[in-house]
């Protein structure tokens, strides 16, 4: 049934869906650190149950990975993927979270913009809706002046690389498996948090947080398919908005899994965030049924 959906309507689900399991396994990451981990030994343990799964899962679709699916935008993609996570990583160590997050969420507008320049039909509705849903992650995150530094240049870059992901997954051949591609951007990005980790301390092992992070590993394969086919289905530019969807999942995962309640301006900012994807599943439903009703009328 769900496969029935118009492609741009598949496109922001499949968007909304990553967005949720991506953020999930965030708050499962920032568990596993609670209970003594690096943050990098975190990554690096459950990249390796990631690899794992997808190995798994590729055996049982028998579903090889042929050499000649490394073509350029894949290799562009996976390494557009390591500089999102090296980046990013290193940058919040040293600002405030909701100034890095802040700066990463301008991503879904330069998709859109990028988009646009690229030939897709780029409406001003679309650009108000992708607007909105900033303000209302700026609503949420509140960052501050104060906690801008020239550490915010890393978070640039990974917000830049974000953009350079997008378009680069969307030029992959669509005979290539999306397990093939997750594979490969799983073993990158293991591979780059295992380097940085051997120079970092590591953690005890607990029971707690070998559990957390298979877990987590499970919702990163669960984001990492969603959004691999979201850039495949739909126009970017349509399911650019969906990406806030992110904010409003880290707002639940915080209030479930730290028992952080959301004040009044947070529960403004996720209504925003809600709305904008609303208005623009409406937009995109209207346009679908008036393309419909004029290939009828001919």
């Amino acid at each position: 049934m769900v496969r029935d959906l118009p492609p741009n309507a598949l496109g922001a689900l499949y968007m909304a869906l990553g967005s949720f399991a991506a953020v999930i396994n965030d708050g499962l990451v920032r568990v596993a650190t609670e209970d003594g981990l690096d943050v990098y030994q975190a990554l690096f343990l459950r990249g390796c149950g990631m690899i794992v799964i997808f190995v798994i899962a590729g055996r049982a679709r028998r579903q090889r990975f042929d050499r000649q699916f490394l073509t350029r935008p894949l290799v562009l993609r996976v390494a557009a993927e390591v500089v999102v996570a090296a980046a990013f990583f290193a940058a919040i160590v040293h600002i405030e979270f909701a100034n890095a997050y802040t700066i990463l969420m301008a991503a879904p507008f330069a998709v859109t913009v990028v988009a646009a320049r690229r030939g897709e039909n780029v409406t001003r509705r679309q650009y108000v809706l992708v607007a909105i849903g900033f303000a209302g992650v700026v609503a949420v995150i509140r960052p501050t002046p104060d906690g801008f530094s020239p550490w915010a240049i890393l978070v640039i870059a990974a917000a830049a690389a974000l953009v350079v992901r997008e378009f680069a997954t969307h030029q992959v051949e669509a005979t290539t498996p999306p397990l093939a591609i997750a594979l490969l951007t799983a073993v990158a990005i293991t591979a780059m948090a295992g380097a940085v980790s051997v120079v970092t301390a590591w953690g005890a092992l607990t029971t707690r947080a070998v559990v957390v992070l298979v877990v987590a590993s499970v919702c990163l394969v669960v984001g990492y398919l969603f959004v691999i086919e979201t850039v495949r289905v739909g126009d970017l530019s349509v399911s650019a908005p969906f990406r806030y969807t992110t904010v409003v999942g880290a707002v639940a995962v915080g209030l479930a899994f730290f028992g952080e309640t959301p004040d009044a301006l947070t529960i403004i900012g996720c209504t925003l965030i809600v709305m904008a994807g609303v208005f623009a599943a409406r937009a995109e439903a209207m346009a679908t049924k008036r393309a419909r009703s004029r290939v009828t009328l001919r």
